[in-house]
């Protein structure tokens, strides 16, 4: 459902950067962040699933799913600004 890209160090850290010196972050809030930062989020549970043998009700459930999704949300956010800038 979602895919992951790998982003260099150096460009993430170009990113954070520009977010600085844009104000949209603050020097502080990243290094709290980077200090306190939590345990990696594990997912403990997956099921393989041939994709073309999806029903279109399926494709329903799986969106739904990701709209009330907390955390795909603020990635979907996170990635749409990126795209503006």
């Amino acid at each position: 459902m979602t895919e992951l890209r790998k982003v260099s160090n150096t460009e993430f850290l170009q990113e954070l950067k520009k977010r600085v010196v844009k104000k949209k972050l603050s020097q502080e809030e990243i290094f709290n962040t980077l200090e306190t930062s939590q345990e990696p989020e594990l997912i403990t549970e997956y099921k393989k699933v041939d994709l073309s043998k999806l029903t279109k009700a399926d494709w329903e459930k799986a969106c739904q799913a990701l709209e009330k999704d907390k955390n795909y949300q603020e990635e979907v956010e996170l990635w749409d600004s990126i795209d503006d800038e």
